[in-house]
């Protein structure tokens, strides 16, 4: 589940970035291409959660940094290049710092990957953001029963 409401984050910041506000996201097209309420309010939860605590989720075009990131030759032999392509939007949307990135790739590198795709950072990317094992009130409150709602 954790992996589709990545999904559906990139989703609506994307559609954000065409600036869309939060209103103006048809949730219906979300429920009508697979994602279930649950997925759909536990995204939104996110999103509101970061636009809550001050931190910013698109950056502007004064924030973005004209420098991009070089890959080790190690890093390119084991992330496809859907893989990097999939991190660097990911910190384009804010979804991901910097710090975050380096985690990530750290993680893929430590597991013993030979070759990971989007699908891969997926995975990593969602355990850090919904990680279960900690006990922050904000993660606690982001994973939302079928019955809740929020959008």
């Amino acid at each position: 589940m954790q992996e589709k409401v990545i999904e559906i984050i990139v989703l609506i910041l994307n559609e954000m970035r065409n600036s869309k506000g939060l209103e103006e996201i048809d949730v219906k097209r979300l429920s009508n291409e697979g994602y279930t309420d649950a997925e759909i309010n536990t995204a939104f939860a996110w999103i509101f959660s970061k636009i809550d605590s001050g931190d910013e989720i698109l950056h502007t075009q004064e924030a973005r940094t004209s420098s991009h990131r070089v890959y080790h030759p190690v890093e390119k032999n084991i992330l496809k290049k859907d893989a990097i392509g999939y991190l660097i939007q990911l910190k384009e949307l804010g979804i991901l710092s910097d710090t975050d990135a380096e985690s990530v790739i750290d993680r893929l590198l430590s597991a013993g990957y030979q070759k990971a795709g989007a699908a891969e950072v997926k995975m990593i990317v969602s355990s850090m953001l919904f990680d279960a094992d900690n006990n922050s009130d904000l993660k606690g409150k982001l994973l939302l029963q079928n019955n809740d709602t929020i959008h």
